[in-house]
């Protein structure tokens, strides 16, 4: 029986860039990194939001843009201030719906 969701990965291109999303935005703490190690497929690094752990992958990114995406649940009280970081990063905010 399926006990709930272990961990997501993200394969990035940029490990410094999404370090920086994940704890800038998420408040991410950083729990491990690979170094110049490739225990897997390439350098890795795991962080932990709230009870959720996140690893990011280097690598190559999609050849076309899709839709897949992971979505946050925040309260809506603190959306405005989510927002905001997510623009002051030069990120892409679609709005809500």
């Amino acid at each position: 029986m399926i006990e709930g969701l272990s961990h997501v990965t993200f394969v990035v291109r940029d490990l410094d860039r999404m370090t920086r999303i994940l704890t800038d935005i998420f408040g991410a703490q950083e729990v491990y990194a690979s170094g110049d190690e490739t225990f897997s497929v390439a350098r890795e690094k795991f962080f932990q939001v709230g009870d959720l752990w996140i690893a990011v992958m280097e690598g190559e990114p999609l050849p076309s843009r899709t839709y897949d995406h992971v979505a946050f649940k925040i309260e809506g009280a603190e959306f405005e201030a989510y927002e905001a970081k997510v623009k002051a990063m030069g990120l892409e905010i679609r709005p809500p719906r």
